[in-house]
């Protein structure tokens, strides 16, 4: 198997400078294996090396003007670091992403590609939408990668993301270390699926003790920790007053419900009801989760990406209609 650090190699010789360093520390991160020097000191000293957000221009939409010596050099220093770590492999795709970060708002393709999306996958071999997840999501990578020693794939992010709306950023990494342990204990991997499954039975307060709580609950959800003397039950409020209690061992479920203060306990036993109302129930079980989901600081978050603003008014736009005419429709039915 070729080895990261012989991609920096020219020819037969071994390789040298501070690409070579990345190289052989992160092929010791994805092999397992103990690195001579902090893993993590040179991923962060490459990131460090990309110009300052701030140090960019910022160019507009129409503007297609030659580079100005400033830029070139930025650019150049920019393009040097991302070519590093697309080399180096997903270890370093976080710093791919902050890179190009900058290379968007300062539009340094402006003259050598017709898009952004054709510079990005003239440049990386990956797509833009992909990218603009990974730019999203790099400042917890990176931080989650300096904290615990390892390098969260995108799809673990985008979960450790929804604990950091909720939670905070120290609770994402926490969530990310405390996971990665437990199922290395156990002699699994912490994929995407396996924190989606722990953050989805954390309390809506993680207590003083967060490790703690976030321990048991990664055990309990793994089949390794809990009992019925100890129930997880939850509460949260919601957007709009919606309140869920889930019960242990049933991570999806709201037997329990709250909704505009009327308590869901008057809403019969599902198996003793008839089939259209086992339906609304089964709507009104998901608009909760959803409701739950997605909060006011999703909506800020998505329209503050300039880069989606027309997927996102689009996406915006339908969430009111499909809203609406489920409002339309229960406000016109019946009374019971």
């Amino acid at each position: 198997m070729t080895s990261i650090a012989s991609m920096f190699s020219n020819g037969g010789s071994a390789p040298d400078g501070p690409g070579a360093a990345v190289a052989a520390r992160t092929e010791a991160i994805l092999e397992g294996r103990p690195a001579a020097a902090d893993p993590m000191a040179a991923l962060k000293e490459l990131a460090d090396s990309l110009p300052g957000l701030d140090e960019v221009q910022a160019v507009g939409e129409d503007d297609t003007s030659e580079l100005t010596e400033t830029e070139r050099k930025q650019k150049d220093k920019t393009e040097s670091v991302i070519r590093t770590a697309v080399a180096t492999g997903n270890a370093v795709i976080w710093v791919i992403a902050q890179g190009l970060e900058r290379a968007a708002k300062g539009k340094w393709w402006r003259r050598s590609h017709a898009t952004y999306e054709a510079y990005v996958n003239d440049l990386t071999g990956r797509s833009a939408s992909y990218v603009r997840r990974l730019r999203s999501g790099a400042p917890l990578a990176l931080e989650t990668a300096t904290q615990t020693g390892r390098v969260p794939h995108p799809s673990q992010i985008e979960e450790t993301r929804k604990v950091q709306r909720q939670h905070g950023t120290e609770a994402a990494v926490l969530l990310f270390q405390v996971v990665s342990e437990v199922t290395d204990e156990l002699g699994g991997k912490a994929t995407a699926e396996t924190l989606e499954a722990v953050r989805k039975e954390l309390p809506p307060a993680l207590p003083e003790q967060a490790r703690a709580t976030i321990e048991r609950v990664t055990r309990r959800a793994l089949g390794h920790g809990g009992s019925d003397d100890d129930p997880a039950v939850f509460e949260e409020d919601s957007n709009d007053g919606v309140r869920i209690r889930t019960p242990e061992g049933d991570a999806g479920s709201a037997e329990t419900q709250h909704v505009d203060g009327h308590d869901g306990d008057d809403i019969e036993d599902a198996e003793i009801v008839p089939e259209h109302l086992v339906a609304l129930k089964d709507a009104l079980k998901t608009l909760n989760a959803v409701n739950k989901a997605v909060t006011k600081d999703v909506f800020a978050q998505a329209a503050a990406d300039p880069d989606d603003a027309a997927e996102y008014e689009k996406v915006r736009q339908a969430i009111i209609k499909k809203a609406t005419a489920i409002r339309n429709k229960a406000l016109h039915a019946p009374r019971g």
